[in-house]
């Protein structure tokens, strides 16, 4: 099978997810596309996660972005840590990489179509919504991983969400896409406990290491034809947005930081 992923550039939670599909199915890997992180310049990007985790937090997360940025230049030469970047994964398991702005600009389309051909698509957080074209491209279709128990936390941030509401577990969902958000099929989905003591960044952690197994079976279900997908139903949905700062004040007040 012929499997591409989409992502996008982020340091913290990615990459090892990244690394550890790419470990699994570095012989059926066939690309790997980063799209632009949040559709935005990397200042408005900093603007919005200053306002959401205020400035001790936020300089605490800059530390970490700064390692990370360090470490990954340190990788280049020679993988002395885990990856955090994306690139860097492509690098250790040899699969090409692909920077692309728009993924549903006609010659990115096309260039799929007549240079890749994907058998699969994945999305593993990518920024941008998959439109008519590119769901229609692979055999088998375009699968994302989203970290929350869909119908129920569509949308931006679903840990977040979920701890934020005072739920005792969460979940990961591996869906087919569609031209809505968060809308397809679902084909796995597997819980995700909460802890009293949990950060988010811990849930975040959690839900990426059980998202990457479900992720790895869907593929192994759709290959062995043994996918059984239902319906979304909608009548349960709900949807957020990006937090606030006083989103996250109300986090830290159930004690839960953020970091």
């Amino acid at each position: 099978m012929r499997i591409v992923l989409v992502t996008q550039d982020e340091p913290f939670y990615l990459p090892p997810a990244l690394e550890a599909i790419c470990a699994a199915r570095k012989d059926d890997l066939v690309g790997l596309i980063v799209l632009p992180a949040f559709n935005e310049k990397l200042t408005q990007t900093a603007r919005r996660l200053y306002e959401f985790y205020g400035w001790l937090d936020f300089l605490r997360l800059l530390a970490r972005f700064i390692w990370a940025k360090a470490a990954n230049l340190i990788n280049r030469i020679a993988p002395l840590t885990r990856p955090y970047s994306a690139a860097d994964v492509a690098r250790r398991h040899q699969i090409p990489l692909y920077n692309i702005a728009k993924i549903n600009a006609k010659e990115t389309i096309a260039f799929l179509s007549e240079t890749v051909r994907p058998d699969l698509i994945v999305s593993i957080a990518a920024s941008q919504i998959f439109r008519s074209a590119l769901l229609q491209l692979p055999r088998y279709g375009c699968i994302n991983l989203h970290s929350a128990p869909l119908p129920r936390y569509q949308g931006m941030m679903p840990n977040f969400w979920a701890m934020v509401n005072g739920e005792k577990e969460t979940a990961v969902t591996v869906h087919y896409m569609v031209e809505k958000l968060d809308a397809g099929d679902i084909l796995i989905q597997r819980s995700v406990p909460i802890y009293a003591n949990d950060s988010l960044h811990d849930l975040m952690i959690r839900s990426k290491e059980i998202g990457v197994q479900a992720v790895l079976d869907a593929i192994r279900q759709i290959e062995q034809g043994e996918a059984r997908p239902r319906p979304l139903d909608p009548a349960g949905a709900t949807y957020f947005s990006f937090p606030k700062r006083e989103d996250a004040r109300r986090l830290r007040a159930q004690g839960h930081p953020l970091l």
